[in-house]
């Protein structure tokens, strides 16, 4: 159906409702309804969840903003295990030893420190005189928290050395929501390792009841499961977690490099009855989480508890600072309220205004009265939803709000449907067998990013081919020539549309490839060299399956170059076929050609863009036709190791 079809027919539908008050009503007290159940099912959630972030996010720009300004007036100081670190102890974040750690406590607990909490799981012994020395150093100070987890694979304590010397131990578990971000966080958790149920406080509500010095063990209340008490805390604690009141975004909290605790070189004024939190701030130990703080770019996050990886917007925060946040909310009881959890807030709050709402824009459509009621909700809610969060810490449920109100205008958003189909369409057409998915999302999204035209670019180029293959089919039959190929081409396309290449063609066993086009990709260098590693593997899989089938196994060989080349639909005026032509595709071509089976070589030019994360080792020069120079080249061996 076409948008002019639409149109006649939603006019029909709207000279019908207007025919009676009653009819008006019912039928906005129907869409009312509907987006009521919507609500109850969650279908807004996500929404909301990238509304609440977009608040957090505009104040801290706005020059209203309530933001403490750095450094936060705060009992809290954070002790990064950071690259400094590294630097100043001369030893990876990783093989910190124990007599370090001991040493810093001793610093630490002289400098006056109130508490000291470990973001960190000591469960491994490591030198039987290093581990009594932190033990000792521990049972000193008496004032040293550490860390434990509790897990689906199981549970991480810490040593039974340490357990004996310290003064609690808490959990630094955390719960993620449904887009992997946190905005909350449990108090608690049950462990069943023992005879009985025992409950594990959260590190940041740990270290909140010792710097409070409440008295006497706190009490689960399964009768208010909304709400948590510790002392005369009362903590709203619905659905089993506490909203952590954000106060900035990362680095807002007072912090120091932890080798200076190590050295003892200390401020008594910046230690002196302090919270002291000490964790890892490195990107190789991975400890860091999704904040509602967007940012422009998507981060890759490796998931808790699995090799899965998504890409998220919000700024990345590291996990003890996120205690920090959840601390600072527990002292200063500025506990975050969601209108969600109030039981019938936001249904009522949307039968109001949907009826009011359709009422104005179907009686009066197009009036001055409907213009100004629309840009005034629209306004509103907005500004009323980040008001409410910063001034009164309170999350009222926006998105279900805006979407009603988009309801309301159906037929607008049946012709925006209607475009944005025509796009995908035509990007699908434009696109579809050369890119993934994800690329073609991206480029529905990006229209003016799928520009076919012919313009010149500096990609990554990449070639493979099987070695011998003519020889081998000519002793195979047809079937198991096709059967070979497909499965070949399965596999290597699989992995060419995982790290997001763009596929050129199939030229009989051989794959042509580029990376950086349509959608810029500022890695692309990496990209394929680490998807043609991965294709290696991939082919050693599948000979061990064949040689195990009691068929032939096949060599692939790989070349890899980046440069300058002209990208786009390229052909006669009655077949076009969108690729890459120039001297840096031939010279990529010309690698692969010279790769003996096994081999991937690269150019220069794209080892200088790859050699912190591969091996390689050189090759003899080669000599290029127009070139009066050899052309270097390399023959990848593996990956670098991540601790390299």
């Amino acid at each position: 159906m076409t948008a002019k079809v639409l149109a006649k027919w939603w006019s029909r539908i709207l000279e019908w409702v207007k025919r009676d008050a009653v009819l008006r009503i019912a039928w906005g007290g129907g869409i009312t309804l509907g987006f009521i159940l919507l609500f109850s099912f969650g279908a807004f959630e996500w929404f909301e969840l990238r509304s609440y972030d977009l608040r957090h996010t505009a104040f801290t720009h706005f020059p209203f903003n309530r933001l403490p300004k750095t450094p936060l007036n705060t009992p809290v100081l954070l002790l990064r295990i950071d690259e400094e670190t590294e630097d100043h102890l001369n030893v990876r974040a990783n093989d910190i030893t124990r007599t370090m750690y001991a040493d810093a406590v001793r610093h630490l607990t002289a400098a006056g420190a109130s508490l000291i909490g470990f973001d960190i799981i000591f469960s491994r012994p490591k030198d039987a005189r290093q581990d009594k020395a932190f033990a000792d150093a521990i049972k000193r100070a008496g004032n040293v928290v550490l860390a434990r987890y509790i897990g689906q694979k199981g549970h991480r304590v810490p040593l039974q050395l340490f357990r004996d010397a310290e003064l609690s131990e808490a959990m630094i578990n955390v719960a993620l929501q449904k887009d992997r971000c946190l905005r909350d966080m449990p108090l608690l958790a049950l462990d069943f390792s023992g005879d009985e149920p025992a409950p594990v406080l959260t590190m940041s509500l740990e270290l909140a009841r010792l710097y409070l010095n409440f008295e006497g063990e706190q009490e689960l209340d399964l009768s208010r499961a909304d709400e948590f008490m510790l002392g005369p805390l009362r903590i709203p604690y619905p659905n089993g977690r506490m909203l952590i009141r954000f106060y900035g975004p990362p680095a807002t909290f007072p912090r120091m490099s932890f080798w200076r605790a190590v050295k003892g070189e200390l401020d008594p004024s910046e230690v002196r009855g302090k919270i002291i939190l000490i964790g890892p701030s490195t990107p190789t130990l991975h400890d860091f989480y999704c904040t509602p703080y967007l940012q422009k770019d998507a981060v890759t996050l490796k998931l808790e508890d699995s090799e899965q990886e998504v890409k998220v917007l919000g700024a990345l925060m590291d996990g003890f600072e996120i205690h920090a946040n959840a601390i600072q909310t527990i002292l200063d009881r500025r506990f975050v309220t969601r209108s969600k959890d109030q039981r019938g807030m936001v249904p009522a709050i949307l039968l109001i205004q949907g009826m009011l709402g359709t009422w104005l824009l179907i009686s009066k459509r197009g009036s001055f009265i409907t213009t100004v009621f629309k840009w005034a909700f629209y306004v509103g809610i907005g500004l009323a939803g980040m008001l409410l969060l910063w001034r009164f810490d309170y999350w009222l449920d926006i998105t279900p709000m805006y979407f009603l109100l988009g309801a309301q205008h159906t037929a607008a958003v049946s012709y925006q449907r209607i475009i944005e189909r025509k796009k995908r369409r035509q990007v699908e057409g434009m696109f579809g067998r050369y890119v993934s998915h994800q690329v073609r999302d991206f480029l529905v999204q990006h229209p003016d990013a799928a520009n076919p035209s012919g313009r010149k670019e500096r990609l990554t180029m990449f070639f493979s081919d099987v070695r011998g293959f003519t020889s081998m089919s000519e002793k195979m039959e047809p079937q198991e020539v096709q059967q070979l190929l497909s499965e070949y081409f399965t596999e290597m396309t699989g992995i060419l549309f995982k790290y997001e290449g763009t596929l050129d063609k199939f030229m009989g066993d051989a794959i042509m490839a580029f990376f950086g086009n349509p959608v810029p990709q500022p890695d692309q260098a990496r990209r394929a060299v680490l998807m043609a590693l991965d294709m290696q593997d991939a082919i050693a899989r599948l000979n061990q399956k064949l040689t195990a089938e009691g068929r032939r196994t096949i060599g692939v060989g790989m070349g890899v170059n980046t440069g300058d080349v002209t990208v786009g639909n390229l052909g006669s005026k009655d077949f076009l076929d969108y690729t890459v032509i120039g001297d840096a595709v031939n010279l990529a071509c010309r690698l692969e050609q010279n790769a003996k089976a096994g081999e991937i070589i690269i150019t220069q030019a794209t080892y200088d863009e790859v050699k912190d994360v591969v091996e390689v080792e050189p090759m003899e020069p080669i000599l290029v036709k127009g070139k009066s120079k050899p052309i270097p080249i390399y023959r990848v061996l593996r990956r670098r190791p991540a601790s390299a």
